[in-house]
């Protein structure tokens, strides 16, 4: 049974309420239709709204006409947006969160609808995909990505397993950079900023080069770099944390032959030297950390661990590489693509994952280990093969049809350091894992016109997915071989074979005005926890997540200055993969822990009422919970209720011994925003402001509340928050300079983002900086 309530939730209201005015909308488009014309031709210049372009069906087409719930962003309103990195989407995407992992500046945790992964160890898989120019970034590690020199940036909300498969049950994230161009041109920007209370120093510098060589041969170079100084002040070592010194180097060729076929070929070398430490809001709202691993002097896990990563100091280090092969044909109505993706990453860790909040520090946290330390060496390689066809067939058909390879294969060296005292502490594990997934899938999906105004669509993916892995211990008793995995009774060989659907139907009742009805199917892979002490018990395997999505949803351009789109959902997701920490193994784990629901709403209106004036409002509002829970959770529930103290606060189970709520499923969240063009003679002034409000929710999957008294509370969940950025641009009318000053979260707000062995990860904190922007 699933958990029921007596009072009707935001989230059950308002899908109640948006489903209720799908017809009244439908008649105020129809009147609007006959006054206004189509909206979708009317641009900018004469004071509507822009056509929006998606390819969200892998192919191109108005976002109006397209049945998935989408956020599209263009360079410029990434810029406006303030959105520099992949990190700050959730402000304007509905339903999602982000943040970076635990420990990690180059690594980001996504959920969308209630559904993610917090672990980036590599025998663990995210439930939000990540692709850069249709290849997929299996990793976790490095998808915090720098947004420069991007096309577009789209987020789709809800399962994509017919046309990007596997690992997308929460959603995906499309990024598409820009081609070489045609014509020689330059793009610069410099910025300097300050980070927190403590104003630390930011630089950032960003260029790109269209050198065209000939008609038929271009080429786009872009780099960027950035480096900052760090906004935690380290009491124990007096070490400066969390900065960053990161910088990258694109390299991309497009060969044309005829007017017919395109070749791009593109090959990237990035390193993100970035940490997200544990740390807290000081008295004085300063960040402040009592950690005794320092940030600059190495080798303090020298007598516990083997091999270099016990020489490194405390930072995360990662380094990723790649190259990507796109060939385009054109033949009558199709397109063919042969896309080849190869992908690298390096990842040098040595963390403390554990340190005295405000107060005195822990007698651990003045020896040179810290309390908990992670060092890992991680080697990853990938490659991605995709062979599409899209074509129309007369006026009533089109579709998308393919096959596609992935192999991965990851060398995973990990060890685990205890600190409790200045004298003592000792190795917990020192293991190496290597595993491998191979996937291979063939996919079709087409939208046949039933009637000029009802379309249907459907589609259909066949996954094939196998994964290995092999084991042995660094030293003796600090580890565990494959047999000894086997011997427990865990299998070292995963097999899945998967089919996921898509059925939708869409009706146009006037060009300016759809709705549709879709049923979707995803899945996550399975695995197993990597990140475990020397026992092999504790190596368990996770099975497949699976997901069925139902959404109903309109597509409304009344007038040309007005845009309306809503989607209402529900989802049902059977065997959910949580991550949390588990009372039976005494271990931080994955499991099959039970099923999950979810029903809600997303919906975004842009309005430009005068030609300088454009206002915007994205809304998310959701409800979730479990049910189903798996033998291992009902064990649980059982011993809380009788008086186990261990069994209760853990795992998905609260305190008081009930189902915790699902984290990451705010009731509400809702962003406001305006941006007005003031022109004047020679230059033109662009003030922009946004709002953003999310309601209370947990990031503590035991819903446990804390127990700190001191300042700030320690516990699993963040109060609601309102947030504010604001710009304002200067910008030459004669000479393409731009000069912006801006600040995110100008408000200095501090909320909690994820809870580790019972201490708090903040968000990064407020931001301010001053960027100049010139083309030519």
């Amino acid at each position: 049974m699933k958990a029921t309530n007596n009072s009707v939730s935001p989230s059950l209201a308002v899908c109640i309420a948006a489903s209720a005015l799908i017809s009244s909308l439908a008649a105020v488009d129809a009147s609007a239709q006959t006054a206004t014309g189509s909206a979708a031709s009317t641009t900018a210049e004469t004071g509507g709204l822009e056509t929006i372009t998606v390819t969200a069906q892998r192919r191109e087409e108005n976002l109006q006409q397209v049945p998935i719930s989408v956020q599209a962003f263009t360079t410029e309103q990434l810029a406006t947006a303030q959105i520099t990195y992949t990190l700050d989407l959730d402000r304007y995407v509905p339903d999602m969160f982000s943040a970076n992992n635990v420990g990690q500046g180059s690594a980001n945790v996504y959920y969308i609808r209630g559904l993610g992964q917090t672990q980036s160890f590599p025998t663990f898989e995210p439930q939000v995909g990540t692709y850069v120019d249709d290849i997929y970034l299996a990793r976790q590690n490095a998808n915090n990505l720098a947004l420069f020199g991007v096309q577009q940036l789209q987020v789709l909300n809800g399962p994509q397993g017919t046309l990007f498969g596997r690992n997308s049950t929460g959603g995906a994230i499309l990024v598409s950079l820009i081609r070489p161009g045609t014509k020689f041109g330059v793009d610069t920007e410099v910025s300097y900023g300050m980070v927190g209370d403590a104003w630390s120093d930011v630089w950032t510098g960003k260029a790109s080069v269209d050198l065209p060589i000939s008609d038929s041969f271009l080429t786009r170079t872009s780099l960027y770099g950035i480096t900052d100084t760090g906004w935690v002040y380290n009491a124990t070592t007096h070490d400066t944390m969390n900065s960053r010194n990161n910088y990258g180097v694109r390299e991309a060729f497009a060969i044309l032959f005829g007017s017919n076929v395109r070749w791009d070929i593109s090959g990237d070398y990035e390193e993100n030297n970035a940490a997200n430490f544990l740390n807290q809001p000081g008295p004085d709202g300063n960040r402040i950390s009592y950690s005794g691993f320092s940030t600059i002097q190495g080798g303090a896990l020298v007598p516990y661990l083997t091999g270099e990563k016990a020489l490194w100091p405390q930072r995360v280090l990662v380094t990723t590489y790649g190259a990507m092969s796109n060939i385009e044909w054109h033949s009558g109505t199709g397109v063919l693509n042969f896309i080849t993706g190869w992908r690298g990453l390096v990842q040098k860790t040595t963390a403390d994952f554990a340190a005295a909040v405000l107060g005195p520090p822990d007698v651990a946290d003045a020896i040179p280990t810290g309390e908990i330390a992670l060092a890992q060496y991680l080697a990853n390689h990938e490659i991605t093969q995709e062979i599409k066809w899209t074509d129309t067939v007369g006026s009533r058909l089109n579709y998308t049809a393919g096959v596609y390879y992935l192999y991965e294969t990851n060398g995973n060296n990990y060890g685990q350091v205890l600190g409790l005292g200045p004298a003592f502490a000792f190795a917990l594990n020192d293991q190496y894992f290597n595993n491998n997934t191979s996937s291979i899938a063939g996919y079709a999906q087409g939208d046949y016109k039933i009637t000029s105004a009802l379309t249907g669509t459907v589609g259909l993916r066949y996954t094939n997915e196998t994964k290995n892995v092999t084991a042995y211990p660094n030293q003796p008793g600090l580890g565990y071989t494959t047999e000894q995995i086997q011997a427990v009774g865990y299998p070292t060989h995963l097999v899945t074979n998967q089919f996921t659907p898509r059925l939708a139907l869409q009706y146009q009742f006037t060009p300016n005005f759809m709705t549709f009805a879709s049923a979707t199917k995803g899945f996550q892979g399975g695995g197993w926890n990597g990140l475990t002490g020397s026992n092999p018990i504790d190596f368990n395997n996770f099975g497949p997540e699976n997901i069925w999505t139902y959404e109903l949803g309109i597509r409304s351009q009344p007038t040309n200055t007005l845009r309306l789109n809503a989607t209402v959902f529900y989802e049902d997701v059977k065997n959910y993969q949580l991550l949390s920490d588990n009372p039976h193994t005494r271990s931080f784990d994955t499991s099959n822990a039970s099923d999950l629901y979810g029903y809600g709403i997303e919906a975004n209106a842009e309005w430009r009422p005068i030609a300088p004036l454009t206002l915007t409002a994205i809304l998310g509002s959701m409800n979730a919970g479990y049910y189903n829970p798996s033998p291992l959770i009902q064990t649980q529930l059982a011993q809380c209720a009788a008086g186990v103290a261990t069994a209760c606060g853990a795992g998905i189970v609260r305190p008081d011994g009930t189902l915790a709520k699902p984290v990451y499923v705010p009731s509400l969240d809702l962003t406001v925003s305006g941006r007005y063009v003031m022109q004047f003679s020679g230059f033109s002034l662009t003030p922009y402001l946004a709002v953003h409000y999310t309601s209370t929710e947990w990031f503590d999957t035991a819903n446990s509340p804390g127990t700190a008294a001191s300042y700030p509370l320690v516990g699993g969940e963040t109060g609601s928050r309102t947030l504010i950025d604001a710009a304002v641009s200067f910008e030459l009318n004669r000479m393409p300079l731009t000069v912006t000053a801006e600040c995110r979260n100008c408000t200095m707000k501090d909320y909690g983002t994820a809870n580790l062995l019972g201490f708090d990860y903040f968000n990064m904190p407020g931001f301010w900086d001053l960027r100049i922007n010139y083309k030519f």
